[in-house]
């Protein structure tokens, strides 16, 4: 938690500091979630901005959405929701603006499919395909397709 984060008045110092300590990030991807604040700061103090205003907030996605793909710039929102949050004391799920901009982003996006291999493919895969090279390979698809 942030020092700049309210005490309430009867909260015993010794709870105060348990519940600071407590990590509220998810554990798996909680570096990613740092990656990703580390970064907006970065940002932030090159640009010399010292607000949260949803302004800024919006600025720094328009410049991602140069970058990234609209299903990248929604992780990154989550990720920064939660770090601003953490952090600052600061909600970003109030800037609309912002929800509005993200929403617009996608309106045209189309996901890639995965492509996958008909079972034809991966049977002529198992016969044609030289063992020496590709035994492992063709084991564990052989054993994956005995599990269907």
């Amino acid at each position: 938690m942030d020092e700049n984060t309210e005490n309430l008045p009867g909260t015993p110092p010794k709870v105060a500091e348990a519940a600071g300590a407590v990590n509220l990030l998810p554990e798996k991807s909680q570096k990613l979630y740092k990656i990703a604040y580390n970064q907006f700061m970065k940002w932030k103090q090159e640009k010399k901005i010292t607000s949260f205003s949803e302004r800024v907030i919006l600025a720094y996605f328009a410049d991602l959405s140069s970058k990234y793909k609209i299903s990248t710039l929604w992780t990154y929102y989550s990720m920064l929701r939660s770090t601003l949050n953490i952090n600052h004391n600061i909600n970003i799920e109030q800037y609309h603006k912002l929800r509005a901009f993200l929403k617009r982003q996608g309106e045209n996006y189309q996901p890639k499919k995965a492509k996958t291999l008909s079972p034809q493919q991966i049977t002529k895969f198992i016969t044609e395909a030289p063992d020496v090279k590709y035994l492992a390979t063709k084991v564990r698809n052989y054993c994956f397709k005995i599990m269907l």
